[in-house]
């Protein structure tokens, strides 16, 4: 759900962008004081685990032309709380974007808070609602993760017509986008849900005290074995799985720019602003490994035609990928513990 720069307007861009960095801002600050050793270990190892789940794309059930991908928000949130979360598939939009040309650099104030801020927070809630540590049963456990997986996909897709709409570049109704979007991501919501019950169902068993809420159920595991677990699955799936990887159009783009099953399908949106143009080019010209593979040009150059590489590539990608968000994540929550340390040192 990475939106590209022509669904913006560069007005919508950049006040997108001010929210989001003005939500992460605020969020840094709530989050200082929740940053200890054994967050951080979580917090990169699990970004880690996302930035590979999210490079595997899923074909859709009964809709043989597009994909779908994990976003991880909620499954985020519920283990480390919204906060935290937040900062985390925050970092992992942000790697995505500056490093592999992974959606648009005028599209990342909307990328964050469609992916990032929206979904771990509105999930977060829904999931709490439901869940209620009060009168908590697995059932319930389960069902709210779930629900909570599938209301915050569809939060996240409906916000994007809204974004293309004020920015007038679109070429059918609001309301044709808007259903189109919020049908597609159902299915890729419902996924979600699975997947991030799964997940969630391994942690309830071996290691429930990790979650942000802590349930009931015995430990079984040490934590350095269950961050073990996690960080061997980032690169089983990111070396092995990214591999059978659809390569077709994701959701988003099914619904507004290409569809294989549907050769006579036209573009929804329409944007003719050259600053669109020129930001495109720019991210070509200085994205390390654009769309996931080695450069064509040196950095700073136009790109001519990218070839073909082996499956080895695409494995190389993921892993890097995985430990450059692993690595940007400890650095930044490690900065953020700093700088409580030094307020309250400055304090006393």
């Amino acid at each position: 759900m990475h939106m590209a720069n022509e669904l913006l307007s560069v007005p919508v861009a950049a006040g997108t962008l001010g929210i989001a960095a003005a939500g992460l801002g605020l969020i840094c600050r709530k989050a200082r004081t929740i940053v200890t050793s054994d967050k951080l270990a979580l917090m990169g190892i699990l970004g880690a685990f996302i930035f590979a789940a999210q490079m595997v794309n899923f074909q859709l059930p009964a809709m043989p032309g597009t994909s779908g991908h994990m976003v991880g928000a909620v499954l985020l949130a519920i283990i480390l709380g919204p906060n935290l979360g937040a900062i985390v598939i925050s970092s992992v939009v942000i790697i995505q974007c500056l490093i592999f040309q992974d959606g648009g650099l005028l599209a990342l104030g909307c990328n964050i808070i469609n992916m990032a801020l929206v979904p771990s927070y509105l999930g977060y809630f829904i999931y709490k609602s439901i869940t209620n540590a009060r009168s908590y049963t697995p059932l319930r456990f389960y069902i709210g993760a779930a629900l909570a997986s599938v209301i915050s996909i569809e939060a996240g897709a409906a916000l994007v017509p809204i974004e293309a709409a004020l920015s007038g570049v679109l070429v059918v109704p609001f309301s044709t986008f808007l259903i189109t979007m919020l049908g597609v991501h159902l299915l890729i919501g419902t996924i979600e849900g699975i997947i991030t019950v799964a997940v969630l169902g391994y942690i309830k068993q071996v290691r429930p005290d990790i979650l942000a809420e802590i349930i009931p159920g015995k430990i079984r595991l040490t934590k350095k074995t269950v961050l073990t677990t996690f960080l061997i699955l980032a690169v089983i799936i990111a070396a092995g799985f990214s591999l059978l990887a659809s390569d077709l159009p994701d959701g988003l783009e099914w619904a507004y720019a290409q569809r294989p099953d549907q050769p006579d399908f036209s573009p929804a949106v329409e944007n003719k602003n050259p600053k669109i143009n020129a930001v495109d080019e720019f991210q070509a010209k200085y994205s390390p490994m654009p769309d996931y593979s080695t450069r064509t040009a040196p950095i700073g150059q136009t790109l001519q035609q990218q070839k073909e590489l082996a499956a080895g590539w695409t494995s190389f990608a993921g892993v890097i990928g995985s430990l450059l968000t692993m690595a940007f994540i400890y650095i930044f929550a490690w900065g953020l513990k700093k700088t409580k340390r030094q307020e309250e040192l400055n304090s006393n």
